[in-house]
């Protein structure tokens, strides 16, 4: 015959419900208190103020970004009067205003095509001059190697406007101005730190392969593009990357050189500038929102691979 399943109390029914706070205690005892007791009251006192000091530094960082979100939702007024609740009463309006909003003539939309050519053709024009720059002065020796080496760390030194005046010069004389090959051009500089991260990568690489090659009859051009370019690939990824996210929000070189084709951080920055006449900070916000998104997109897929690489990169260094 079958057996009946016993019929229950309320009241064990209730137990049975009851949240399990022992086993909550059992669980934070073995891994929050243990692992204190296991290193020793030393270390456990540096963990807790690594942590807590590391964890301050990321709320810093995250706060604003959290911040500039939610006052995006807001109406202007509102966000004169409240700029720390949380109120969503402008929905999406503002986000429909920033895509409609036009920089000489150009619409949001427009101006995000225009940043991937801009600064898609930047960072390949990037990798392709620091790569080549890089591999020759980490695996050839010619006289000035060492001299290039060290004018590499003395320009990085020199400021930016420094040099601008002689900058403009330059590309007004090859006929450059308000043409996209030349900010192509000019972000293709092979120095700076993407040189020197390079520099150490390639001078971890073994030689080995390069002569195994050239007993084959490679010729050096062939070496560097099937063995070195794809064993420094992690690395080309993570400057490529970098790179790209740099260049993004660089409004400069496009102010001065490209006023056919604005960008979005063109764009923003001549919506920052309308914010003197027509304040409408929420409007700003939104379109903050829209151009940062690709960089938070592309970092969270390429996070290990920078990170890895970079770590790498200072180690073999």
């Amino acid at each position: 015959m079958e057996k009946k399943p016993e019929n229950t109390s309320g009241s064990e029914q209730a137990a049975a419900k009851k949240f399990d706070w022992a086993h909550v205690k059992t669980w934070l005892f073995e891994h929050c208190v243990m692992p204190f007791r296991r290193a020793g009251w030393k270390k456990s006192v540096l963990f807790s103020i690594v942590f807590v000091f590391f964890a301050f530094y990321a709320f810093t960082i995250l706060y604003p970004f959290f911040w500039m979100v939610l006052n995006s939702f807001k109406d202007p007024v509102v966000f004169g009067l409240d700029k720390l609740g949380l109120n969503f009463d402008a929905g999406f309006s503002n986000y429909v205003n920033a895509f409609q909003y036009k920089v000489k003539g150009t619409s949001v939309a427009m101006m995000y095509l225009n940043s991937f050519l801009v600064v898609g053709g930047g960072v390949l024009a990037t990798l392709i001059s620091c790569s080549l720059a890089s591999y020759t002065v980490a695996k050839y020796k010619f006289r000035g190697r060492g001299i290039i080496y060290n004018v590499v760390i003395v320009a990085m030194l020199v400021p930016i406007v420094g040099t601008l005046p002689a900058q403009y010069r330059l590309m007004q004389n090859l006929h450059l101005i308000d043409n996209i090959v030349g900010v192509w051009f000019l972000y293709s500089g092979g120095f700076g730190f993407n040189f020197l991260f390079l520099y150490a990568y390639f001078k971890g690489i073994s030689w080995t392969y390069a002569e195994a090659a050239q007993l084959d009859g490679a010729s050096d051009f062939r070496i560097f593009i099937q063995i070195m370019i794809p064993m420094a690939k992690p690395a080309l990824t993570a400057i490529g990357v970098l790179t790209f996210m740099g260049l993004w929000g660089d409004y400069q070189t496009p102010y001065f050189y490209l006023n056919s084709m604005p960008t979005i951080a063109l764009g923003l920055k001549d919506i920052s500038d309308q914010m003197a006449y027509e304040p409408n900070y929420p409007l700003l916000l939104a379109t903050a929102v829209v151009a940062t998104v690709p960089i938070i997109l592309l970092f969270c897929v390429f996070q290990k691979t920078i990170m890895n690489n970079l770590t790498m990169g200072g180690l073999k260094g």
